[in-house]
Formats: C-alpha cells, structure tokens, sequence
C-alpha cells in the first residue's frame, strides 16, 4: 500500500519497470470525475512522462492514472516527471520566496500553500529532453498559472522523489513522482508582473523562509513543500541563491534526493 511505500520509497525506486497495461479508464474512471471542475478534469488527460529509478523515460500516461491511488498502489513503479519552481522576489532585502496559494477548483491539495508553480512537463517533443525540457514546461506553466512571462535565467538544482496522499485524502488521488527542482531570482512587483488564473490558483504571497517553516507547522502547506522545509533543503537552496553561489547543471544530473 502507498502508506509503506511512502515509509521505504527506496523500494518503489529500485521496483523494476513493468508494462502499462493496467492502465485502463473505464466508464466509472469518467463518471467519478462529474463531481470536480470540468477545466480541471479536461486537464487530467494531459500526457506525461513515466521514469524508471534513474529518471529514464519508460512510457507516458495520463495526468489521470498518474495520480489514481489504485494504480500507484497496484504498480509500484508508476513514477511520473514534474517540476517544483521556486521564483525568489529579490526586490526585497533579503530575497523573499513567491508562494501561491492552490484554488479550491484544484483537484489534488486544494486550497494549500505551495511554492511558486509546481506541474509537470508533458511527452512532447518540447519537453521530453531533460533539464531543458523541464525549463520549457516551467515558461509554459508560469505563465498559464501566474501570467507572468519569466525571460531571465532558470536554474536546475536538483531532483527529489515523494510519495503522497491527497490532501483532504479522499483515497483516490495521490502522487509519485520525480521533481525537478528549478529556482530563478528577479524583482517582481505582486500587483504588476502577475496576473493570475484563478482557477489554478487563489492568491500569491512573498514570505521570508521564516514564514516558509511556520506556514508548514500550521499545516497549510502541500506534502512536497512541506517535505522541502523540513528536510531543511528550502533552506540550503535559499542560502545558496542568496550567495550566488550558482552550481555547474551537469553536477547535478544524477542526484536524486528521496524524500
């Protein structure tokens, strides 16, 4: 079950890859969905990419059967690609971290606090192609959540692996998957630059890590966030954009931080 996978996630990475076929919508998968958004559920056929252990490209899949507990829990190598983007407003003296606030419309983690965009890269020929493929998603989504159009320059840190629940869990969706990690520092105006979708999310905030780590003590913040600060990896990063200390991308390619 998800629950002991989420306590050991080093077995679910070193689960060998198995075929896809498991993978079925039926005419109860479409019937469920009736009760959430319909600009949501359209969504949910997005294409994304399934990865073995080392990040490796085995397969694709929709956004759907990507989340479905039943199918993470009966296939435990089912891992998808995504990205956690991290947009620090350097405005302000120290930089502080641009949070938004996931829409009530959203079907997983609704209504929590996240970092600045969180989504996937789709099996696309744009976005298939590793770090630069995951950069492009990031553009791409950033400016659908946020319409904001970021032009300066993407950093990619690293990759975490997670498992988690929804949350509220309603025992149907959850995730599990590989996060690119990609941080980017400008000043930004909250009023101005940003204009954003309101179905994908309710409200941004700039806040110091200090209210990073007192938001996910009170238990508004999304699992991979809250995972993120705890870890102290929010943190270590902060400091290290802080100190421009920028780090040669291809260091970095073949680390993977299980979490």
């Amino acid at each position: 079950m998800i629950k002991s996978l989420v306590q050991n996630p080093t077995n679910l990475l070193s689960t060998s890859a198995r075929a896809l076929s498991i993978l079925t919508t039926n005419k109860s998968d479409i019937e469920f969905l009736d009760k959430y958004d319909p600009q949501q559920v359209t969504l949910l056929y997005e294409p994304l990419m399934v990865v073995d252990q080392h990040d490796q490209i085995i397969g694709q899949v929709t956004k759907k059967d990507a989340h479905l507990l039943s199918n993470i829990e009966r296939q435990p190598s089912l891992v998808h690609r995504a990205f956690s983007f991290f947009l620090f407003d350097s405005s302000m003296k120290p930089a502080r971290l641009i949070l938004q606030q996931r829409a009530p419309e959203k079907i997983t983690y609704p209504n929590l606090w996240a970092n600045t965009c969180c989504s996937h890269p789709l099996f696309n020929q744009s976005e298939t192609n590793g770090i630069e493929g995951v950069k492009h998603a990031v553009r791409r989504r950033v400016q659908y959540e946020l319409g904001y159009e970021y032009l300066g320059d993407l950093i990619y840190l690293t990759r975490i692996f997670y498992q988690a629940r929804n949350i509220p869990d309603d025992g149907i969706f959850g995730e599990s998957e590989i996060d690119y990690i990609v941080m980017a520092k400008c000043p930004t105006n909250l009023t101005v630059d940003f204009q954003i979708n309101k179905n994908e999310v309710e409200q941004i905030r700039a806040v110091s890590l200090n209210e990073c780590e007192q938001m996910v003590e009170q238990g508004v913040t999304t699992p991979w966030f809250s995972k993120i600060v705890r870890e102290g990896l929010l943190a270590k990063w902060w400091s290290m954009l802080d100190e421009q200390e920028h780090v040669k991308e291809g260091e970095l390619t073949d680390e993977i931080i299980e979490l």
